[in-house]
């Protein structure tokens, strides 16, 4: 049974997952599809610019306002092509990361991942390379000062209202009062998006410092309970491997150092992964406190809780551990406005009304709110990519056929349908998904994990696929810079 387990035979309850579903046909790449999705991909990304360009002109004619930026639907990208809009040598850079990953790949990826540790590593030390390949500056201290290292004068990022804190406890106090102040980003998150970075600044200080205790957090807490997630119904190699796999994702590879949402979707991922604790203690607890850590970081913590009492509601056919875990959350919110006067639903109200200030985009703004929500999905399918966006459809078909991939399917659907509600709902006004949506990475790497635990696949497909995933993240770090 040993022996089974480490080859990917059975899952840890000693099942056959070949043998309760359908073992998947076919070759892992089916060459036709995935070159459709990556043209269709492509061809979205073309048209887009295209569309955008017609729109914004007539817009501008009948004097409509239209939120459409010039490189829809990839609005938070612009070029920085070696030797064109960055120094040659970058490309040097790249082709360096890309030897050390065929080293990597060559001779250390099957002991890697064997070992969560081990695999995390190797995520740490690709995500800081691939940020690394325009150099340092823009690396690792653009992410925190925004334009203020090019012209001196731009503050908006979470790290300019951090430097303003004299007392973590009287910011907390003064919040609501001056919130409407803050920067863009800080005005319509709670408190704990500033005060993070607070911490980090009396902690490490420097700029470039804290981008990489933001990418040891985030690789940390994402890599971990990804992996447990994972380790409940597959086998330790595949859970390994696709850890891995997840790391080297373009999005998570270009948005995991240095910024505020690769924390928060870690603290999501440790929502879930407790959750699904068999222990009611445990699950409480942890989640509880999780759950109140995403919340006072993001507003759009609010995902998590019908993903919550979906999951509970489907598996157990019960609510008590998600109404016992909310109730938790507000009572420490109840605790901390005792405290310090902060009042939580208020801070919501007066972000909600600055994200939109005009009311509900689909009665105020349509042209915008269409053509904002077809960038949010088609910008998250991008950075995903379109190998791993074939796998993940044909691994959802395969786990609606498995019994013991029920709560990874049940997951993936509750993410999924989760995001698109709050899509329509006029959540993530501006397109910029990739980033502030890197929670919803997992959920689509999910049906992943399972097509590859039941194809039973050959190493050599693992290596291409490694191959072909960290290949669009290279090309994408290489020719193009991300901001927020």
């Amino acid at each position: 049974m040993g022996d089974e387990r480490e080859n990917g035979l059975t899952t840890p309850d000693g099942t056959h997952p070949a043998r309760d579903g359908d073992r998947p046909k076919g070759p892992l790449f089916p060459f036709r599809a995935c070159l459709a999705t990556a043209s269709a991909l492509v061809g979205l990304i073309v048209a887009g610019w295209a569309v955008s360009q017609v729109i914004d002109c007539v817009c501008g004619r009948l004097n409509v306002y239209v939120d459409i930026h010039r490189r829809w639907p990839l609005s938070m990208v612009h070029e920085m092509i070696p030797g064109v809009h960055a120094p040659w040598y970058d490309l040097g850079i790249s082709a360096g990361v890309v030897i050390l990953f065929f080293v990597f790949v060559r001779w250390f990826a099957r002991q890697v991942v064997g070992s969560l540790l081990g695999v995390l590593l190797a995520g740490f030390v690709f995500v800081l390379c691939t940020n690394l390949i325009h150099g340092p500056r823009y690396g690792l201290v653009h992410p925190q000062l925004g334009d203020q290292w090019v012209r001196g004068d731009v503050l908006r990022q979470y790290y300019h209202d951090a430097g303003q804190i004299a007392s973590a406890g009287e910011f907390l106090r003064q919040f609501e009062s001056r919130q409407e102040e803050l920067t863009c980003h800080a005005r319509t998150h709670p408190p704990g998006a500033v005060l993070f970075y607070y911490a980090l600044m009396k902690t490490v200080g420097h700029p470039a410092a804290i981008s990489l205790a933001i990418a040891v957090i985030s690789v940390g807490l994402s890599g971990v309970f990804f992996y447990r997630l994972l380790s409940r119904v597959l086998d330790r190699r595949t859970c390994g491997y696709v850890t891995l796999l997840f790391l080297l994702i373009p999005s998570i590879q270009i948005y995991y150092c240095a910024t505020l949402d690769a924390v928060i979707a870690g603290c999501f991922l440790g929502v879930v992964f407790f959750m699904g604790h068999r222990r009611w203690s445990w699950c409480v607890a942890g989640s509880v406190f999780w759950l109140f850590g995403a919340s006072f970081l993001t507003f759009g913590a609010c995902f998590l809780l019908p993903v919550m009492a979906g999951f509970e509601w489907i598996t157990r056919r019960s609510l008590w551990r998600s109404s016992a875990v909310i109730l938790g959350v507000c009572l420490l919110y109840l605790a901390v406005y005792l405290a310090w006067g902060f009042n939580y639903l208020g801070s919501f109200t007066i972000a909600s009304a600055l994200e939109n200030p005009q009311g509900f985009r689909l009665i105020t703004e349509p042209v915008s709110y269409f053509m904002t929500r077809l960038e949010n999905v088609v910008t998250i399918l991008v950075f995903f990519g379109p190998f791993l966006l074939v796998l993940s459809v044909r691994g959802w078909r395969a786990m609606r056929r498995t019994r013991t991939l029920r709560e990874l399917l049940v997951l993936t659907n509750l993410g999924v349908l989760t995001l698109l509600a709050m899509f329509l709902a006029g959540t993530f006004r501006t397109g910029e998904t990739a980033r502030a949506c890197l929670f919803i990475y997992p959920y689509l790497m999910f049906p992943v994990a399972a097509f590859l635990q039941q194809g039973h696949c050959r190493e050599s497909d693992k290596r291409t696929l490694l191959w072909l995933v960290f290949g669009q993240t290279i090309a994408m770090q290489t020719l193009g810079g991300y901001f927020w």
